[in-house]
């Protein structure tokens, strides 16, 4: 389907009368039906795995594969060595990262440059492959491999969020479904904000949570990454502690208990903590390290400032000296979020510290703000020439509790963004705080896959894989809605009481004809309660009713969110419930 949602308005509402009266299939999947020819018989696909080394990653891909086609279909997924309908194997003629889906012994094949080229064209072949009454193998052919170098995913493990609380058989899938879709880099943090130190009773399970991110993300051959930054324990001591930042304009923040570099007893601290962490991690590895300006850090004093091209770089090359004593080969990034927010000579001081040869350890740039991208790199170029990531607010705009009513995508947001920066940046990180902006994380990696893609693009091929084939016209038609309701609310404007009640209605009427894979799934769900949760508080004004709490208290479950708990941050990633109206059940 080729679609000029770009050039349409946010809303267009003449959709609902038609769409109430859904037909299933769009022109263009009834074509697909028809022209594609099927390559299985009614009830088994054979897959030839040309895999000699015997390489993990390999067969863990097939057992993807198998997995995801038996849950859509119906179908048996055998591992055969000849006769097969399915080849998947490595080319080492590709490029490290790519794939190449073709034809070979009068089956599709699929190559990948390595076991990761080889996932990513398996996902592929996935994502567009057709999903209706009866399975059409995809008909696409090709070579790609992804423009950007670093497409990562920043998993917030913190807040008794999903990331925190999920087992990790959903944690591992979560990440195997992100990787079919480009992903290369994970990020999560140890969430120091919360613990006094390594000591802190708390502090074993989450490193032992960390230390699973990182397992899962090498089993995937996916790069592992953690953040450091000068804020550190909440037991830092007193008196190395910075003091509080002065953030005139709200965007930098005062979070965490920040460490002042310039004392030598906190640079002591600093690279002592930073020494303990690369030691918990020696036996698995650490592949890059984030180091954070704001909001969790910063220092105004007068040997600090201004913080971002003086303390804060300062204390990044320092403690990535540390760092690379353990892991020489670390990739390190420099986050300049929120710089010169006012205007303190941030950016010009940099671009004058990073001038070339200067500061060779660094092998990133990451920036982003609240709304718009940095003018600064735009139009001066990177630092130091460095490679650009983006830092895409993904999950708490226009959406507070992040997550509490559900699914929030925002295409046209992300389009809007992505177009300032993708002739220069080179990946980024996304920062995640659930699963709720699931289609968002998509987009976003897809963008960093091939700039040129655009977001109703890869949420065309979304819809189709995840919702069946004939939903991605309606499926796009209702995101864009619920985007248009979002930013309405957000911006403090009225949101038509007539227009909310429509949505609901065709979800409602696309979710009853959805095959019951999909209708189960939680990413259908977030997103149906989402339209409900929307009517419920634009149409009728109300989130106390029997059908508003039900819905939010479907969303507690599918977060896993605790009935009680102690954490003072979770009250910004749960519905707002009352925990007398929410009654978990074990996961």
């Amino acid at each position: 389907m080729q679609l000029h949602i770009l050039a349409r308005p946010l809303v267009i509402f003449c959709w609902f009368s038609a769409a109430l009266a859904l037909s299933g299939e769009s022109d263009n999947d009834q074509s697909l039906q028809k022209d594609a020819t099927a390559l299985c018989p009614a009830q088994q696909f054979r897959v030839r795995l040309d895999n000699p080394a015997q390489v993990p990653l390999v067969e863990r891909t097939f057992a993807i594969l198998k997995d995801r086609l038996e849950a859509r279909t119906g179908l048996q997924v055998l591992g055969v060595e000849a006769h097969a309908q399915l080849i998947l194997g490595i080319d080492s003629a590709l490029a490290e990262e790519a794939y190449r889906v073709d034809e070979a012994e009068g089956a599709i094949r699929v190559s990948g440059g390595s076991p990761r080229g080889l996932l990513y064209g398996v996902g592929k072949f996935l994502h567009s492959s057709s999903y209706g009454s009866e399975f059409q193998p995809t008909r696409w052919r090709g070579t790609a491999q992804p423009r950007g170098s670093l497409r990562g995913i920043y998993f917030a493990t913190h807040f008794h969020n999903w990331y925190h609380v999920a087992s990790d058989a959903e944690v591992a899938r979560y990440m195997e479904d992100l990787a079919l879709w480009g992903m290369n880099a994970v990020k999560a943090v140890l969430p120091m904000i919360t613990l006094h130190g390594w000591e802190d009773p708390e502090a074993g399970p989450a490193l032992a949570m960390l230390r699973r991110y990182a397992r899962t993300a090498h089993e995937l051959d996916l790069m592992f990454f953690t953040g450091m930054g000068n804020a550190l324990f909440m037991g830092a001591p007193s008196e190395i502690r910075a003091k509080p930042l002065p953030d005139p304009l709200g965007r930098r923040g005062n979070s965490g208990y920040p460490v002042c570099p310039s004392n030598p007893a906190g640079h002591a601290y600093l690279m002592e903590n930073m020494r303990q962490l690369c030691l918990r991690f020696q036996d698995i590895g650490i592949d890059g390290v984030s180091f954070w300006p704001y909001d969790e850090g910063g220092c105004p004093c007068e040997q600090c400032r201004p913080w971002g091209s003086n303390g804060h770089l300062k204390l990044a090359r320092d403690m990535t000296a540390v760092g690379r004593q353990y892991f020489p080969k670390m990739k390190v990034v420099l986050s300049t979020w929120g710089f010169d927010t006012p205007p303190e000579g941030e950016w010009p001081g940099l671009m004058e510290a990073l001038s070339p040869g200067r500061e060779p350890w660094l092998d990133y740039i990451l920036a982003d703000a609240h709304e718009d991208f940095p003018r600064y790199p735009l139009e001066n170029g990177v630092p130091g020439a460095r490679a650009l990531l983006n830092f895409p607010e993904i999950s708490m705009w226009g959406n507070s509790p992040w997550g509490g009513i559900g699914a929030n995508p925002l295409p046209a947001r992300l389009q809007r963004l992505w177009s300032q920066v993708r002739h220069v940046v080179k990946g980024g990180f996304p920062y995640s705080e659930g699963i709720y902006e699931d289609m968002n994380k998509v987009v976003e990696l897809q963008f960093y896959w091939d700039a040129q893609r655009t977001a109703w693009e890869t949420l065309g091929e979304y819809s189709r894989y995840e919702y069946g084939a004939g939903t991605a016209e309606t499926v796009l038609q209702l995101v864009d809605a619920l985007e248009a309701a979002a930013s309405r609310s957000f911006r403090q404007q009225a949101v038509d009481p007539e227009t909310a009640r429509a949505t609901w209605k065709v979800a409602s009427s696309l979710d009853a004809g959805m095959p019951s894979w999909a209708r189960k799934g939680w990413r259908w769900r977030v997103l149906l309660l989402r339209s409900l949760l929307d009517q419920e508080r634009f149409g009728t004004g109300n989130l106390e009713g029997a059908q508003a709490q039900a819905a939010m208290r479907e969303l507690a479950e599918i977060y896993h969110c605790p009935a009680v708990t102690d954490d003072p941050y979770h009250a910004r990633v749960r519905p707002p419930l009352s925990e007398s109206n929410y009654h978990p059940k074990p996961h």
